[in-house]
């Protein structure tokens, strides 16, 4: 009996071992786990019964809103049929003049991604957009150079060089100020990748912005911005090393206390499959979709496929399913991020990381799109086979020590109970957190914020709407609750004030282009308003940066993207 028990003991600790293991292969990686949760959560809240019908659908009829981003890394991950979103794209650029110079090249990018690669508006937004608005545009048009395309005023080579000549001396990239900030840093990589393997320059540069990124990761594996942890940013620097064929499950580089890059998203995952901007809040769609293009990113380069921002012609289910071709080692890039929901591409956010790959001829290069045309689904059939197998195990050592009568009833019954207790672990095993736990702690007390508004950069401009001092609102105490964002806090107060004030966008996609007469690219291309809090830029947008008690707020208005404003004058 003893060399029995024995024998079952080793027998369930190889089942145990089994079941831990399988799950890392059988199921599919956590790239794979992201892209299902993100899909079902988006299929769900649209009311879509398929992938399909969700781009027809949702994703078409709000092409102003964000979800252009959505179809950049749907176009990478599976073969569907863009024909009704470039439509209602070109449609809506035609009719609407888009202000932002990084936001029409972000068009651009959708556009090429979505198969309408010989728009008149893809070349149009290039010649006219490209360094028009600081470093973000620079970054964009980088982007599409990559893709073969040409522009009026820059190389690729010329390009190239100008970023090379933004880069700090800690080896990172920034909107404003002398120190790198991981986001940008992370997209300006995405977007010289491709020449890494070519460039020495290049893979110099490059090879400074990696110890960078690995110098600023938090313990926990996450990235923060201006204080705040946030997957945003973790999302940036997977596209970024992806796109220069780095895997962040891997490299010990950007793996912290065990806790890797996709270990972190888990701290901002919620119950119903989206992600929040911080541990704890509630859902958010710039961060969702984030996560999904880093998803996306990391899937393609395991697959040793071409760089996420680098398109196949080849993107529609109506087109001819290409052969599948080897090129240099290639790794592509960003979500940019610089509004307030299109992943911060204004003067209200700063931008949000990621990279691109190394090789040239990324534009020649073909890939075979996976056969996908429906929902996105992850393999659980793992947990049925490991359960039939302890079934299987479990009646056959019954049976058989039964019928030798080695083993009498009794012991039966306790190997079956022994079972039964694996096979619930296996079927239970990563089951989802109760919704209230991943909300536990969540506040809504009362508080007291400040804010003022301030035009100092132009108060000698002779513009007769801009007060002499430059001070449009003095210091303001505001009473909030636990929800108020910086927005609500400037509609109140200009409300209150009589101040003049104009928005574009909603909710998502809420935008501030004019205070007090005065707007955006009154003073330039790279004027407009920013905000700032505690004396700092935030790296979201003024409609999603929740406020806490003593928070102080400024609004400035700025002819530089920031660099005429003298941010220690802010702080408390």
């Amino acid at each position: 009996m003893k060399k029995f028990f024995r024998f079952f003991v080793f027998v369930l600790v190889l089942v145990l071992t089994v079941a831990g293991c399988i799950p890392a292969t059988a199921s599919g990686t956590k790239a794979e786990s992201c892209i299902e949760r993100i899909v079902d959560y988006n299929l769900k809240k649209t009311s879509s019964v398929s992938v399909q019908d969700w781009i027809d659908g949702y994703l078409t009829e709000n092409v102003d809103s964000g979800t252009e981003w959505y179809i950049i890394a749907l176009s990478n991950y599976g073969r569907y049929d863009f024909t009704s979103y470039k439509k209602a794209l070109v449609s809506y650029l035609s009719e609407n003049e888009i202000s932002s110079a990084s936001s029409r090249l972000k068009f651009a990018l959708a556009l090429i991604a979505a198969g309408e690669r010989n728009s008149p508006l893809i070349t149009d937004f290039l010649d006219n957009s490209a360094g028009e608005q600081g470093i973000m545009s620079c970054i964009f048009a980088l982007h599409i150079l990559n893709n073969g395309y040409s522009c009026e005023k820059y190389t690729k080579k010329s390009l190239t060089d100008e970023l090379l000549s933004l880069q700090s001396a800690d080896g990172g990239w920034s909107l404003t100020g002398r120190n790198g900030d991981v986001d940008v840093t992370a997209m300006t990589v995405q977007a010289l990748a491709p020449q890494y393997g070519s460039n020495t320059s290049v893979r110099s540069a490059t090879d400074k912005a990696l110890a960078f990124l690995s110098s600023r990761q938090n313990a926990d594996g996450t990235y923060s911005s201006y204080g705040i942890s946030n997957p945003e940013s973790v999302s940036q620097v997977i596209i970024a090393l992806s796109s220069l064929g780095i895997d962040t499950q891997k490299d010990a580089r950007f793996i912290k206390n065990s806790k890797t890059l996709f270990d972190a998203f888990s701290l901002f995952s919620s119950a119903d499959g989206s992600y929040s901007h911080q541990q704890g809040k509630e859902s958010d769609e710039t961060a969702t979709v984030q996560v999904f293009c880093a998803a996306t990113a990391y899937e393609k380069m395991k697959k040793e496929k071409s760089p996420f921002y680098i398109f196949a012609q080849q993107n529609s289910v109506t087109a001819e399913k290409p052969k599948e071709e080897k090129s240099e080692s290639v790794t592509s890039q960003t979500s940019a991020v610089t509004t307030v929901t299109s992943e911060h591409e204004d003067l209200q956010s700063a931008p949000s990381e990621q990279t691109v790959s190394t090789a040239d001829a990324l534009t020649q290069q073909t890939e075979v799109m996976p056969e996908k045309t429906e929902n996105i689904k992850t393999d659980n059939s793992y947990k049925i086979w490991i359960t039939v197998a302890i079934i299987v195990v479990a009646v056959s050592l019954c049976a058989g020590l039964t019928l030798t009568k080695k083993i009498k009833l009794k012991g039966c019954i306790i190997v079956i109970a022994v079972a039964v207790c694996v096979i619930l672990i296996v079927v239970f095993t990563n089951v989802k957190p109760a919704e209230d736990e991943l909300y536990e702690g969540k506040e809504s007390a009362v508080s007291t914020v400040t804010v003022s508004i301030r035009c100092d950069t132009v108060k000698d401009k002779g513009n007769s709407a801009i007060p002499e001092n430059g001070i449009i609102l003095e210091e303001t105490e505001v009473q909030t609750d636990g929800d108020d964002t910086v927005y609500d806090v400037l509609s109140r107060v200009c409300k209150e004030n009589d101040i003049h004030l104009e928005i574009t966008g909603s909710k998502e996609t809420l935008y501030v282009e004019g205070i007090c007469n005065l707007y955006e690219k009154d003073y330039g291309e790279l004027s407009g308003w920013m905000y700032f809090v505690n004396g700092k830029s935030p790296s979201v947008g003024c409609a999603k940066y929740t406020l806490s008690d003593e928070d102080e707020i400024v609004w400035c208005y700025t002819c530089e993207l920031g660099e005429d404003i003298d941010i220690d004058s802010l702080s408390k």
